[in-house]
Order: structure tokens, then sequence, then C-alpha cells
């Protein structure tokens, strides 16, 4: 007898594959510079704002890519790199139509002294990422002011088959992007350290829409 039965296909997945895009970015001296400036001044105007789940922290409104400074326009050129090459990693060749139509924000946190961020998500976002202006080193060796990638699944943790947390170094002039779901802290800033300037930002799809802003 022929078995004229279809055979179930079968496709290799690769379960909870996760990007986080990681750059350093060479000459942002003076960018950096300009960045500071720009952020302590308009802390200025609104010395209490204050980081929601922070501790020590002051965060800025969120309407930094609105500024107009070629500061901000190398700034946005750095979030839609980011979001080219995350986008690019999931649907390959399709990325090309995804980022066309994105709407972006973005803020600046101030950390000072014993400053951090408890584990939270950015859940209306499709991408999220953080860029360091100025992070002090610790004398002590601690990993002080560490961005804290957490394993989203908690059973795999539980049963000890994640490393957890991946811990990345504020360096100035680093970005670092990866989807909004993914949990993240902050670890504290040394005690007595001079300021961490970082700016955050959150990307969502808007296909309505022909460019990012």
């Amino acid at each position: 007898m022929t078995d004229t039965a279809p055979h179930p296909s079968r496709t290799a997945l690769t379960a909870w594959k996760t990007p986080i895009w990681i750059a350093d970015f060479e000459g942002t001296e003076e960018i950096n510079i300009t960045l500071r400036e720009l952020i302590l001044e308009a802390e200025k105007v609104d010395p209490d704002a204050a980081l929601f789940g922070g501790i020590d922290a002051v965060k800025s409104s969120q309407d930094i890519l609105h500024w107009q400074h070629p500061a901000i326009d190398w700034f946005k050129g750095r979030i839609l790199q980011a979001v080219t090459a995350l986008t690019a990693d999931i649907l390959g060749e399709a990325a090309k139509e995804v980022t066309q139509g994105i709407k972006a924000e973005a803020w600046a946190v101030v950390y000072r002294s014993g400053g951090s961020l408890r584990p939270h998500t950015h859940h209306d976002s499709a991408w999220s990422g953080v860029y360091y202006v100025s992070a002090p080193s610790s004398d002590d060796g601690r990993e002080s002011g560490y961005l804290q990638i957490l394993d989203p699944r908690p059973a795999a943790v539980a049963r000890q088959v994640s490393q957890g947390v991946v811990r990345v170094q504020p360096v100035p002039g680093r970005m670092v992007a990866f989807p909004g779901w993914l949990p993240h802290s902050v670890s504290a800033t040394a005690t007595g350290s001079d300021m961490r300037i970082c700016v955050a930002w959150n990307v969502a799809y808007d296909n309505a829409w022909g460019g990012m802003r």
C-alpha cells in the first residue's frame, strides 16, 4: 500500500532568541559634552522631575527629540541605526519596510550618588535603548551603574538553565538597545561619584507615517 498521507512539515525553531544591540561610537567626546550641557540646562527648568522606579535619579520630559540642535539630530540617527539593526536581525530583508514608519521618544536621566532604577519594562514600545553621555567609573571595582538585562523566563532562571542577568557597563558613547518587553534595571551609581547621565528612548511602529519623529 502506498502511503498517501501528507507528511507533517518540519520547522526548526529558535525559541527565546532575544537580540541585544550594543555599539560603541567613536569620536563622541564633543557630542557628549554638548548633550550633557543641554540636559543639565533643561533640568534647571524642572528640578523636581522624578523617575518612576528610580532612586536619586531625575528624569527629563520626553521631548528631547524635538530639541533643535545638531547633537540631537546626531542622536536621532543613532536610534535609527539601532532600530534598523535589530529589525534586520528579526525580519531580514523585510526590515526595510518596517523601519520607514516609526515613532520615537527619548528622555534624559541624571543619576547622582547612589542613584539606581528598579526592574521594569517598556511595555508600550517595540524597541527601547539607552545612550550613555557620561558615566563615572567606580574606584572600588564594583559594577557601578551597570545596565542589568533580566531573563524574562522565570522558570529558566529557577531551574538554573539561564545566566539570569546580562550586565552591560555604562561607557560614554555606548548605546544599548533591546525589545521593550525585556525586563531591565540599573545598579546603583557609586557613592560620592560624579553624575551619570544617559538618554533613554522608545520606538513604536506607525505605518501610517513615513519616517521617524
